[in-house]
C-alpha cells in the first residue's frame, strides 16, 4: 500500500519537472531586453509593422540605398533581432525582419510562404531597391536556400552563425557574400562553417567575432549547447552590424550597379 503514495509523488515530480523544462524552453526563445521604443517611429525613422514582417525605413528615404531583409533564428521571437535590424536602419539603410512561418518554416509549403514574404518586402520598398538577404542560424540556412533558388532577386547575402550552405552550392553566386561567425559559438562552430567554404564563392568574406557566441547575435534567453561569450552582447552585435552596413554600402555603391 505504501508504494501507491510514492508513485503518485514521483508522477507529480516528473510532471513538475516537465512543466518547468517547458517553461524554460518557452522563456529562452522569447525576446528579452528589447526596449519597446525600438518599435516606435521617430522623425528620423518610420516603423511599419505588418502581419508578416516589420519594416524600418529611414527618413528621408534614399532609393539608391540597399535594404537588408533579415530572417530570425529557428523558434526565436522575431523581436529578439529588432536592436540589430533597427541599428542598420539608423545607419541609413532600409531594413526588415520577416517572421518565419511557425517560427521554423519546416516544410516545402511554409518555405514557399516565406519566399513570398521576402518578395513582399521588396515590393513594399519598390522594385528598384537593391536587397541584401540575411539571417541568423536557421534564418541564415533559409537565406542560403532562397539564394540558391532566387539568384536574380538578390544583390548580396549575409549569413550569420550558420554552417550553411550545406544543401545548396552557392559557389557560382555573382553577388557579394559575407559569412559572420563567433569564436565561442558551439552551435555553429567556425570550424564546421569553414568546412563548407567550397559551397560559397571564392571571394566570400569571412568574419569571426572574437569572444562572441551563438546566442548573443539576438536578444533572447539561451541557446541549447552554446558556449559562454567573453564579450558583451552589444559589442558582438555592433561588430555584426558593422559587417552588415559595410556590405550594404558596397551593394549601394554606383560601381556595383
Amino acid at each position: 500500500m505504501a508504494r501507491r503514495p510514492f508513485l503518485k509523488w514521483a508522477r507529480r515530480v516528473w510532471i513538475g519537472l516537465g512543466l518547468a523544462a517547458l517553461a524554460l524552453l518557452v522563456w529562452n526563445v522569447q525576446a528579452h531586453g528589447v526596449p519597446p521604443e525600438l518599435l516606435q517611429s521617430t522623425d528620423r525613422l518610420t516603423v511599419d509593422t505588418r502581419g508578416e514582417f516589420t519594416l524600418f525605413l529611414p527618413v528621408p528615404d534614399t532609393p539608391d540605398r540597399a535594404g537588408l531583409v533579415f530572417l530570425p533564428g529557428g523558434g526565436i521571437d522575431w523581436r529578439a533581432y529588432v536592436p540589430f535590424v533597427r541599428g542598420v536602419a539608423d545607419a541609413g539603410h532600409p531594413a526588415a525582419v520577416v517572421r518565419l512561418p511557425f517560427r521554423l518554416a519546416p516544410t516545402d509549403s511554409t518555405r514557399a510562404e516565406l519566399w513570398r514574404r521576402i518578395e513582399d518586402v521588396r515590393a513594399a520598398w519598390g522594385p528598384d531597391r537593391r536587397v541584401v538577404l540575411s539571417g541568423h542560424s536557421r534564418g541564415a540556412a533559409l537565406a542560403a536556400g532562397f539564394a540558391g533558388e532566387h539568384t536574380r532577386f538578390l544583390d548580396g547575402l549575409l549569413l550569420v552563425a550558420t554552417t550553411h550552405p550545406r544543401d545548396h552550392d552557392l559557389s557560382d553566386l555573382t553577388v557579394p557574400v559575407v559569412k559572420v561567425m563567433a569564436e565561442h559559438d558551439c552551435v555553429a562552430t567556425p570550424a564546421a562553417a569553414r568546412a563548407n567554404a567550397h559551397l560559397l564563392p571564392a571571394d566570400a568574406r569571412w568574419i569571426e567575432i572574437a569572444g562572441g557566441n551563438h546566442t548573443q547575435f539576438g536578444h533572447y534567453g539561451a541557446q541549447l549547447n552554446d558556449c559562454t561569450a567573453t564579450i558583451p552582447r552589444d559589442t558582438q552585435q555592433q561588430q555584426a552590424r558593422d559587417a552588415a552596413i559595410a556590405l550594404l554600402d558596397q551593394v549601394s555603391a554606383p560601381s556595383s550597379r
